[in-house]
């Protein structure tokens, strides 16, 4: 891959290339299910969630990059299952390529780093989340060992 591939953690230099990322993921869910319908204002709110993550301690932003340009992103999240064992999740909330770098190994490789992630931050479970309409995300979890934890419905309320 021209430029070489680095997956590394995010920094506050990236803030606008992952806003970006974030702001097309929250799109495409959008085209998945209506349930998803993004804010009028997506750029800003994303470029404030990326923000606030990047200072979260219980959160990691993590990036694929070819040369200076950011390809693909992860976000993990860390939760407390205080009735669980083991009682840390790591929970894959976003993950995105750019649709010309797909099908290159990239999301394989953050997941991988996510759970070294994981692993180094005492996680004892990762998980992910995405829409139940997106087949392409079912199956890339699959092929990498993860399987159905729980099962979360819903319900407009108007």
């Amino acid at each position: 891959m021209a430029g070489g591939l680095i997956i590394r953690e995010a920094s506050r230099e990236d803030v606008d290339a992952v806003a970006d990322l974030v702001a097309r993921l929250k799109t495409l869910n959008e085209e998945l299910d209506p349930s998803f319908r993004t804010s009028q204002r997506l750029r800003e709110e994303a470029r404030r969630y990326v923000e606030e993550s990047l200072s979260d301690p219980k959160a990691r932003l993590i990036v694929a990059a070819v040369g200076d340009e950011v390809v693909g992103l992860l976000r993990l999240v860390f939760i407390d299952r205080v009735f669980y064992e083991p009682r840390i999740k790591a929970l894959i909330t976003d993950l995105y390529v750019k649709p010309g770098y797909r099908r290159r190994g990239i999301g394989r490789l953050l997941v991988e780093y996510a759970v070294d992630v994981a692993r180094r931050e005492g996680a004892g479970i990762i998980s992910a989340v995405f829409p139940e309409g997106n087949v392409i995300a079912r199956r890339f979890y699959e092929e990498l060992g993860f399987r159905v934890l729980q099962v979360e419905v819903f319900k407009p309320v108007k």
